[in-house]
């Protein structure tokens, strides 16, 4: 179904809008800005808000039936510093990953941890946590016998097979140093960072595996925030009046930028550092959070965009042979359509209007709105969130994690925002009306538009947290995708997918042929009667997170087989007709 109420522009007008006036306009805004303060947020008064009820009026919801049940299965509670967040290294908090990593058709869960500072500034040091499936809902701590139970400051995860064994290994990223934990495919796990020459040092946030030049192996990108000092931490100090109310912490505008890195894998395991390749103008910086992998201009190679918080963010297009030209500005996609850099948070990809182009959504900070960049073709992408309703309903939170999923098995794509503010000191001014701890979001995909259903979700997505990262995936393999949420101090939230929508469903997982064994980057497109749907094979995403590799189509009332296509980076592409839905099914493509 393509969408009716945005409007697309001409090429004319497309035209009307060069790279160069982009940057001016940026540029204006940049300049106008104080030397340090806080995160970039919408200047001027909240668009025209829209009342959840009028929402809850959809025709559909009485029969839908949507109901997400809150799980008390993980009990280890997920740490970034103090309570008071005053320094801003302490505001990001971690990711999560749903992974099975011992390959026993169960996806098990891995919590990223940080340490907790007391009010004198004292360190008490907090595990990652690996949650092995047992089934049934019931998970079972391993983290200490699996060997992934680092103590460090943690913030992101990914994963991917890095050398070629066939087995899911995990990267993850600290402020300090980042660890690689290779799988020996007995359900253990060996650090081998070093060895593999991804022990990068500082304060990296968001990653993902993927295949930058289609030799098989997959090569990473570490995205990278603030430079800063654990002296720094520890002598934190709160110079910034957010909105005339409490004094908090600043940054990151007025801070240092991290370089961000990419690392090309040599082979057997090895990797060097190639962050020359990614394009970048000398002092091009971003702070940046999330990294999404995508092919958005559908040419084969697989591409970059990057969530940058209060700088433009960042879109790498591939040329084909492992080196990227950036194109943020010159796509649209740098920044909003009022050509204002936003603090971005969190990044998703999905075809959200079924054009068949992948379209981009960001998140982003309080008194500002979600963005919803529509993919155009010809790689260009138009700001067209106030006409799919993401302003009205996006403004008063603050969003991290952030998924594309069909929660209700239609066909079409929807939204799940992860939400939380990062100054507990908003509690203090009540006239703000903002607050600490919020509720997350489900917007469900109706033609293109999407409307706010989360009052009619259930329970589960009422709790008030300061979630941070988000992955999507059947944890009971119903066919229902279900959703874990990291928050801060607090334990992380499971929403189990109890919808009984009573529509069709497939949930694909590929097999590919080593190296690159769980076809990561694949650009898969199912036929059902006529209808076509696209998703992708992603390592990282979301807010510096990791979903379920295997990609799951809701068929709507299409009963009867469908046909796939599944294209990988480098051009090898498998095809397979009359696949049997309402199940599991597992396709090899060995070319």
């Amino acid at each position: 179904m393509s969408l009716a109420v945005v409007a697309l522009l001409t090429p004319q007008e497309r035209d009307a809008r060069p790279a160069e006036k982009l940057r001016r306009t940026y540029e204006r805004n940049r300049l106008a800005a104080p030397a340090a303060a806080g995160h970039a947020s919408a200047p001027g008064s909240a668009p025209a808000q829209r009342s959840s009820a009028d929402d809850l009026r959809d025709p559909e919801l009485p029969d839908l039936r949507l109901a997400f049940e809150a799980m008390p299965v993980l009990r280890e509670k997920t740490y970034f510093g103090s309570a008071a967040k005053d320094h801003i290294l302490e505001f990001g908090g971690a990711g999560v990953a749903l992974l099975d990593y011992n390959a026993d058709g169960l996806l098990d869960i891995f919590v990223v941890n940080g340490p907790e500072l007391t009010a004198a500034r004292k360190r008490i040091p907090h595990r990652n946590v690996l949650y092995k499936n047992l089934g049934n809902w019931k998970f079972e701590n391993v983290s200490g016998q699996a060997g992934v139970d680092a103590a460090a400051w943690g913030a992101g995860v990914c994963a991917g097979d890095y050398n070629g064994d066939g087995n899911l290994d995990l990267y993850v990223t600290n402020f300090g140093t980042n660890l690689l934990f290779r799988n020996n495919g007995n359900g253990t796990f060996t650090e081998t960072g070093r060895a593999a020459g991804l022990n990068h040092n500082g304060w990296s946030t968001g990653c993902s595996f993927f295949d930058a030049d289609g030799d098989g192996n997959l090569d990473l990108y570490v995205a990278n925030y603030v430079v800063t000092t654990w002296q720094e931490v520890l002598a934190p100090k709160r110079t910034l009046l957010w909105r005339g109310g409490p004094l908090v912490m600043a940054g990151p505008q007025g801070l240092p930028a991290a370089p961000h890195v990419f690392f090309h894998n040599e082979g057997h395991g090895r990797f060097r550092d190639r962050s020359s390749w990614l394009g970048l103008k000398p002092g091009q910086t971003g702070h940046g959070f999330s990294v999404l992998t995508t092919d958005y201009n559908a040419d084969g190679w697989v591409d970059i965009f990057v969530a940058n918080d209060s700088d433009p963010n960042y879109l790498f297009r591939n040329r084909g042979n492992g080196k990227f030209d950036e194109v943020g500005i010159e796509s649209g996609a740098g920044f909003n359509s009022e050509g204002r850099a936003q603090a971005g948070m969190g990044a998703g990809a999905g075809d959200f209007d079924g054009d068949g182009l992948l379209d981009l959504v960001l998140t982003a900070f309080a008194h500002d709105t979600n963005t919803l960049y529509r993919n155009l073709g010809g790689g260009r992408f138009d700001d067209v969130s106030e006409a799919a309703g993401l302003k009205a309903r996006t403004f008063d939170r603050l969003g991290w994690g952030v998924a594309f999923f069909d929660a209700d098995l239609d066909g079409q794509p929807d939204l799940f925002f992860a939400n939380g503010h990062i100054y507990p000191q908003v509690d203090d001014f009540p006239q703000l009306r903002e607050t600490y701890r919020q509720e997350n979001q489900l917007l469900l995909n109706r033609g293109g538009r999407f409307i706010d259903v989360s009052l009619a979700a259930g329970p589960g997505l009422t709790a008030l947290k300061s979630h941070r990262g988000l992955a999507i995936g059947d944890l009971d393999n119903d066919g229902n995708q279900d959703i874990v949420v990291t928050s801060m101090d607090d334990t992380p939230t499971v929403l189990r997918n109890r919808t009984q929508s009573k529509r069709h469903w497939v949930n694909l997982q590929f097999v590919c042929k080593l190296p690159n064994a769980f076809c990561i980057g694949a650009s898969v497109t199912i036929d059902a009667g006529g209808k076509k749907q696209i998703q992708e094979i992603r390592s990282g995403g979301s807010y510096v997170s990791q979903s379920d590799l295997r990609l799951l189509f809701g068929l709507g009332t299409h009963v009867g087989k469908i046909d796939v296509t599944a294209r990988m980076p480098g051009g090898a592409v498998g095809t397979w007709h009359g696949v049997e839905t309402d199940r599991f099914v597992i396709l090899r493509l060995d070319r």
